[in-house]
């Protein structure tokens, strides 16, 4: 690899990290919380993407869910992230 790829790398890392702690500083409130909780009921992520009778499943309907799931996804996913480095940070300092 070259310095300058090596260089990309690891400023689209340091972007990462800060958009991860930034959700956190967002979202690990009790504000947060209740809004990722909220999300989660409104958009029903826990349920399955396809829903209706075998054979009966609207596509647009699935694919919008599927899209709303994953978002709330990407979002716990980044925080759960955010919370494992800064406790890695914390037990380094």
């Amino acid at each position: 690899m070259n310095q300058d790829t090596i260089l990309q790398q690891e400023t689209s890392l340091k972007e990462a990290r800060l958009k991860r702690r930034q959700l956190l500083r967002v979202f690990d409130t009790p504000d947060g919380r209740d809004i990722l909780s909220f999300l989660e009921a409104r958009f029903q992520t826990d349920l399955p993407v396809f829903q209706g009778s075998p054979g009966n499943y609207d596509p647009l309907d699935a694919m919008r869910r599927d899209a709303y799931r994953e978002v709330f996804l990407y979002i716990r996913r980044q925080l759960q992230l955010a919370l494992k480095e800064s406790t890695t940070e914390n037990k380094n300092d």
